[in-house]
């Protein structure tokens, strides 16, 4: 009898790949495996679709321990799901990233892929209207004023049907707002991090603006992610602040980048401090630690990050390499950063006190966002953050 994790060359093997959608990757990686199975005929992978990449389906699976035998993973999930990953460690895929998640003294993800956040917009408009890109907070509120009175456009484009459409904002702002690329760690250890001009008043006033004002649409609230890149790639919205990633989906939808352009939302309240992004690792890739075929994973696991294959898919999906060995091609991006530079922020979205103080409160930013954006006073929200978050954090010590 095989025993489980071993190797063997004849028997047929099923491998289990679960992913969310994310810059077409489902149909990238259903044609790139069958090459996995040219090279080991005994072994076919099974790409399978996560239905959401905020955990829920995958905590149902998780239940049922009925994981995949390797699967995406967001950075914040992987302290929910560390006690049934498989480390990594030793694996040359691990020896190679330049941001292997390590937990417990044990490397439990790999990212496959790290990008900059950026708002995209339409210089066409931009010249119609009469406006520069804006170097500083305020600035970037006037500008969407600015085309707001200019009454054709819409500023900007937000699916807040979605909640998780506020992240460029809620879960992004506060981090660059207080200049500290550890802000999670540092609020997990204060008792009421909500209060009055906190980085997330301030992001959180900037979305309370944006929703009195119309300044993502009349309709804003009752339209999804679908919708919005619908209005920007229609030239009906100006812009549209989402990630490096985004980039791929919009050269499927729209075949040209010509009137396409993106700059760093400017975060900073004076041109006198330096502009920054946030620029994060993502899509970890982990292999269930009961998996009937470990070693077999791991040894698919290295094959996707092979430079043949892993070149491929980074210049694919326009993303940025996570490998020391390999450079992504990214004209676009590249043509950004010369024309509008920034500094990355360096964001890796994991700390373990900050998730377990989240999860007692069960905090969101995307939904307070959402919550704001629908009306409720940035007060009351601050108010109960601060009262809740009190008591998780004296419950932690």
């Amino acid at each position: 009898m095989q025993q489980q994790g071993k190797v063997n060359q004849d028997q047929p093997i099923k491998i289990k790949f679960g992913m969310w959608e994310a810059k077409s990757d489902i149909e990238f990686w259903t044609e790139k495996v069958k090459e996995y199975s040219i090279i080991k005929p005994n072994v076919t992978v099974e790409v399978e679709t996560i239905p959401d990449n905020s955990g829920q389906y995958l905590k149902v699976r998780l239940a049922a321990n009925d994981l995949p035998d390797i699967f995406y993973l967001k950075p914040a999930d992987l302290i929910t799901y560390k006690a049934a990953l498989l480390p990594l460690d030793g694996l040359t895929a691990a020896i190679k990233n330049k941001y292997p998640a390590k937990l417990d003294n044990s490397i439990l993800g790999l990212p496959l892929v790290s990008f900059s956040e950026y708002v995209y917009y339409h210089p066409s408009i931009f010249q119609e209207v009469g406006v520069e890109i804006p170097q500083t907070k305020d600035e970037f509120m006037d500008v969407m004023m600015k085309i707001k009175s200019h009454g054709k456009y819409i500023p900007i484009a937000i699916g807040g049907k979605d909640s998780w459409t506020f992240y460029p904002f809620t879960e992004f702002g506060p981090p660059l707002l207080a200049g500290n690329e550890n802000y999670l760690s540092f609020i997990a250890e204060q008792e009421r991090p909500f209060g009055k001009d906190s980085p997330f008043e301030q992001s959180a006033m900037m979305i309370k603006k944006m929703a009195e004002h119309e300044l993502a649409g009349p309709d804003a609230l009752n339209i999804g992610f679908d919708q919005a890149k619908q209005l920007f790639q229609t030239n009906k919205a100006a812009m549209l602040a989402l990630g490096q990633w985004y980039l791929r989906d919009h050269l499927s939808k729209t075949n040209s980048d010509k009137d396409l352009d993106a700059f760093s939302l400017p975060w900073r309240q004076s041109t006198s401090e330096s502009l920054q992004a946030i620029t994060m690792p993502d899509q970890y890739m982990a292999i269930n630690k009961n998996s009937k075929n470990t070693e077999e994973v791991k040894a698919f696991l290295e094959w996707v990050f092979s430079p043949d294959v892993y070149q491929v898919y980074i210049n694919y999906s326009q993303n940025s390499s996570t490998l020391i060995n390999i450079e992504s091609i990214l004209p676009f991006f590249k043509k950004v950063q010369e024309e509008h530079p920034f500094e990355p922020f360096m964001y890796l979205g994991i700390d373990e006190k900050f998730e377990k103080v989240k999860n007692a409160v069960q905090f969101d930013e995307k939904k307070a966002a959402q919550e704001i954006f629908s009306g409720a006073k940035v007060s009351d929200i601050q108010q109960k953050l601060n009262q809740d978050w009190e008591r998780a954090v004296q419950a932690l010590k």
